[in-house]
């Protein structure tokens, strides 16, 4: 008897894209007109990302039910329109929460981690209603902000994101770790040292294909180190490396990311499979589809001048490319 193939890798589109600036994004045409597209091309899960106040209407489920009527009536919304599911939700602990009168909190902070993993919750109760499984947090601080971490903190974090995991399961949604660029995970030893600190059962770990390139890691070779922790991906792809080590500068966020950098990088993320990318999207498809990976791979591509351009050609790029 021949194994069957493992399910197919589910394709979900980051609404991140769509938000240069709040205020081109606040009104209900606005985010149909987004839904609309991402459906269109093919994408059935849409992954949000966790903001405050009134200019950012889908930032929080208490946002989207003062703007929506209920959170059943987004959901209701999304189904409607093609989409499936909120797939995932981005969080990072470190930002401000104007509804909770938090400058943000960090998980290198023992007395945060109660507070993070409250914060949570509505996020994971939505996610359990809009058939998501996956809620993505920004696995530690930026580098430049915590330098180099002690085998303590790194424990310390390892049991902020244990409580943050244990809170988002009784909804039954997994904690995933991302490491952006300038994150201070975005390091082989040390993102090993977290996910070595964490457990397996409640925390997870999500691949962001442009991001580890940009901080000079293999997005395939992490991959294949992590492969039995991996239940999420970010897929984008970049014409650079940091090999200057900017990252790591003093407001890096804004003298790297915003402004560019000493090379005045106009754009550092684009479409997958865009000319000159550095990222090996068919080899880590390979590695995927060796390994029965089945969760969602949601597709991004954060400074695009036209998002839904950006749309169509990541649609084009899974579906003749990828194959998924």
């Amino acid at each position: 008897m021949t194994t069957p193939p493992p399910p197919p890798v589910r394709r979900g589109y980051a609404i991140n894209q769509w938000k240069p600036n709040f205020d081109d994004f606040t009104r209900r045409e606005h985010h149909v007109r987004a839904l609309k597209v991402i459906a269109a091309c093919g994408f059935r899960g849409v992954e949000l990302r966790a903001g405050t106040g009134r200019w950012d209407p889908l930032g929080r489920p208490a946002s989207i039910a003062a703007n929506y009527g209920s959170t059943t009536a987004f959901i209701r919304l999304v189904r409607d329109l093609g989409i499936e599911a909120v797939s995932s939700w981005y969080f990072d602990p470190g930002e401000p929460i104007d509804e909770e009168l938090s400058h943000g909190r960090s998980v290198l902070a023992p007395d945060d981690h109660k507070a993070i993993a409250e914060t949570i919750r509505p996020f994971a109760e939505f996610l359990a209603a809009a058939g998501g499984s996956r809620l993505v947090v920004r696995a530690l601080p930026a580098a430049w902000r915590t330098g180099a971490l002690t085998a303590g903190q790194i424990a310390v974090a390892g049991a902020g994101w244990n409580t943050v995991g244990a809170a988002a399961a009784e909804f039954g949604i997994g904690v995933t770790l991302h490491a952006d660029c300038l994150s201070a995970a975005a390091d082989d030893k040390t993102l090993a040292a977290l996910l070595d600190a964490t457990d397996p059962a409640l925390v997870g770990l999500t691949i962001d294909t442009a991001e580890l390139t940009l901080a000079g890691l293999d997005p395939v070779a992490t991959y294949q180190r992590h492969a039995e922790r991996v239940d999420h991906l970010h897929l984008k792809d970049t014409r650079h490396v940091d090999d200057a080590g900017e990252r790591l500068a003093p407001h890096a966020e804004a003298a790297m990311m915003s402004a560019g950098g000493a090379r005045e990088i106009e754009r550092w993320f684009f479409e997958c499979g865009t000319p000159g990318g550095l990222v090996d999207f068919p080899g880590l498809f390979d590695r995927l589809g060796a390994s029965g990976y089945a969760g969602w791979a949601v597709f991004e591509s954060e400074q695009t001048p036209n998002p839904s351009s950006s749309v169509m050609l990541n649609a084009w790029y899974a579906q003749h490319v990828l194959g998924c």
